[in-house]
This record gives structure tokens, sequence and C-alpha cells, in this order.
């Protein structure tokens, strides 16, 4: 665990502190930036109108985010409401993110006219990798943890203090410490699930079969409805080991997260079985530029 990747003293006392959680959602969406426009000219989108959908989807998804993490955990900011604002510590979830990054999407690719599952296909073979390293921000940061274990995988998160030796972390310490299994002597918490990495893991091995499937696909769509099953089953399978999300009794004891991996996953197969009906389609030209105008 690291939250903080370096600091920088400065005068009076005051300090310069680089968040791991937003340095490492910085990274992905820059590096995934790249990608995309690079896959997109491949496949016949103009890169300018790609980096304008990345930026609304950007600010879209970190909006999404953060709703639906606030409201998820509503009890932890009920008493620090500007706390709300301050989600480069940690604290965004990726489906609010996909909702609203989605809405972004969909808002630019009809001003820009971009072809709309064309679009999805590259979009959505970029997505895990960003989300890879927004998993690695999770791990630096402690959150997203998973449930005690006595697995090989186990790992044990630190106890943390702050400046004036207040305990303020991690995670993990301190939900074990709320439920009495540890105490402020301790210097770990007990081993758990670090479901982070493998969500990473399956982030990293979703972005490398996508990246084949978005050179060899047959129809527009294929990349996206796959991409929708693949993590959709996936983070539902990891939420079974997830340490920090309750259970719904009204669903069985799944979180609200597996409901959601249900629907989409459900989704994705539905539009995966109407795509296959259709008859192969030619892969798209390579995007050119215009030509200046009197050229």
């Amino acid at each position: 665990m690291r939250p903080y990747l370096f600091q920088i003293p400065l005068p009076w006392g005051l300090a310069f502190r680089l968040p791991a959680y937003g340095s490492m959602i910085a990274a992905g969406f820059l590096l995934g930036l790249w990608l995309l426009q690079r896959r997109g000219r491949r496949m016949g989108l103009d890169p300018m109108a790609l980096f304008d959908m990345a930026t609304a989807a950007l600010i879209g998804g970190l909006i999404g985010a953060r709703i639906f993490y606030v409201v998820h955990f509503w009890e932890n900011f009920a008493d620090h409401a500007m706390s709300v604002f301050a989600f480069w510590k940690g604290g965004l979830t990726f489906y609010g993110g996909l909702i609203g990054g989605g809405l972004g999407i969909l808002a630019l690719v009809r001003k820009r006219g971009l072809p709309l599952t064309r679009t999805l296909d590259v979009v959505c073979s970029v997505v895990p990798l960003g989300h890879a390293f927004g998993r690695t921000g999770c791990f630096l940061n402690g959150c997203c943890f998973g449930i005690r274990t006595d697995a090989w995988t186990g790992m044990r998160f630190p106890r943390v203090l702050d400046a004036a030796g207040t305990l303020i972390g991690s995670p993990p310490f301190l939900e074990h410490l709320h439920a009495g299994l540890v105490t402020r002597q301790d210097a770990w918490s007990l081993p758990v699930h670090p479901t982070q990495l493998y969500e990473v893991a399956y982030n990293l091995t979703a972005f490398v079969l996508l990246g084949f499937l978005l050179r060899h696909r047959r129809r527009s769509g294929d990349v996206a409805w796959t991409y929708a099953i693949f993590y959709a089953c996936a983070r539902f399978a990891n939420e079974f080991v997830r340490g920090d999300n309750a259970r719904l009794d009204a669903f069985g004891g799944l979180t609200v997260f597996q409901v959601i991996s249900v629907l989409i996953g459900t989704f994705g197969i539905v539009m995966l079985a109407r795509s296959l009906r259709r008859p192969p389609e030619p892969m798209p030209e390579p995007w050119v530029p215009p030509e200046p105008e009197g050229a």
C-alpha cells in the first residue's frame, strides 16, 4: 500500500504529495487516449473526434463514478460533506463511471457523427487497460479490498497514522479494527483477498483478447458486446470475495454490483447473438485526413 507516490517538503511545514490513486487514473487515461486514437485511425475514425469524445467520457465518467460511490457509501460522507469532492483520494465505482462515461460518449458520437458500434468497438478494446491502471491505484490506496482468507494469495494491509499520530487507515485495517479482529497496537490487518489485483489481471487479459478481436472482427459491435459479457462475468465472480460491498437480501445475498453485472452480461449476450445473425462486414479503410480547402 502506498497512498502517495512521493512527497516533496515545502516551507512552513507543508508538503506536496502526489496521490497514487489519482496518478494511476491519469496515467491510464493518457495511455488509453493514445491507443484510442491509434486504433481509431486504423478503424477509419477521426482521431480528433475521438479526443473530444474521450474528454467528455472522462468528465462524465468521473462524475458518474463519484455519484454512484457517494450514494452507495453515504454513511461515510454524512458528517463530512466536503469530502464528497475529494475523488483523487479514492472512492470511484466503475459501473457509475461506465454510465457517466457512456453518456458522454453517446453525446459526442451524435455531435461528431461517428458510427456508434464501430466507435464502441474501439473504446471497449482500450477501456480494460485504463481500468487496470485504476485498480492498481485502488491497491496502492488500500480500497476495494477482499474478504479475509488463509489462501496463499492473501495480503495484509498496514495500520496507517497521520503526522499527528491519528489512526487513518488502511481501509482493511480499519474494517478489521471495527470488527474486533485486530487492535490499535497491531501493525497489520488480517490477510485478505487482493481483489484489486485480481481485477488488474482479468482486465489485462481482456485488453489482450479484445485487441486481437478488434483486428479480426467480422461485424461492428462484436468487440463491445464481447467486452460487456467478459467483464460482467469476471466482476460477478470477483464480488464473491470482495470485502467492502454490502450484500442485498432482496437479491439472494448478491451485491448491487453483481446485480448490475447480470443485467450488463445479459444485454451483451442478447446484442452479440443479434450481431452474429448479420452477414460479415469488410474491415473499414484507415482514416485519412481531408484535403485542405483550396489545395
